[in-house]
C-alpha cells in the first residue's frame, strides 16, 4: 500500500499538484492510462469545485489531499474547511454509486472512466470527500 498526503492553498495553480502526484503514484504501479485519466479528471473537478464553491476563491484557505493506492484500488480523500455543499453530490462529480438504479436495459451505458464511489460528509467543521476507483 502506498499513501501520500499533500496540503495546498485553494488556488487554481496549486490544485494541479495533487493530480501530478496521483499520476506519479499510479504510473509507478503500471495502472492503465484510462484509469489514471479518470482519477485525475475527477480529482481536478472536485478541487475546482472546492475552490469555487466551498472557499469562494479565497486563496488563503487550505485543502488537504490524501492519495492511497493498494491492490484493490485508488482512494482519494480531500478535506477542507469551506462552506458545506448545498446541492446534490452527483452534480459535483460522476460515480457509479451516485447513478439512479434503472429497471430497464435501455438505459445508456455508464462511461468506463467513471469513478466507482464518491462519498461526502461534514465532520467537525470539515468537508470530507472520498473518491474511489477500483482496479
Amino acid at each position: 500500500m502506498q499513501t501520500e498526503s499533500i496540503t495546498i492553498h485553494a488556488t487554481y495553480d496549486d490544485i494541479l499538484l495533487p493530480a501530478a502526484h496521483l499520476r506519479e503514484i499510479l504510473m509507478a504501479q503500471n495502472i492503465s492510462e484510462e484509469i489514471i485519466k479518470s482519477c485525475e479528471e475527477a480529482l481536478n473537478k472536485l478541487l475546482r469545485n472546492i475552490v469555487d464553491y466551498a472557499y469562494h476563491n479565497d486563496e488563503r484557505q487550505l485543502i488537504t489531499v490524501s492519495i492511497t493506492y493498494n491492490d484493490s484500488g485508488v482512494y482519494i480523500e480531500t478535506q477542507d474547511e469551506g462552506a458545506p455543499m448545498e446541492f446534490s453530490i452527483n452534480k459535483v462529480i460522476e460515480a457509479k454509486n451516485l447513478q439512479p438504479i434503472s429497471e430497464t436495459e435501455e438505459q445508456a451505458p455508464m462511461p468506463h472512466n467513471m469513478l466507482d464511489e464518491v462519498w461526502y460528509e461534514v465532520d467537525m467543521g470539515k468537508n470530507i470527500w472520498q473518491l474511489v476507483k477500483y482496479i
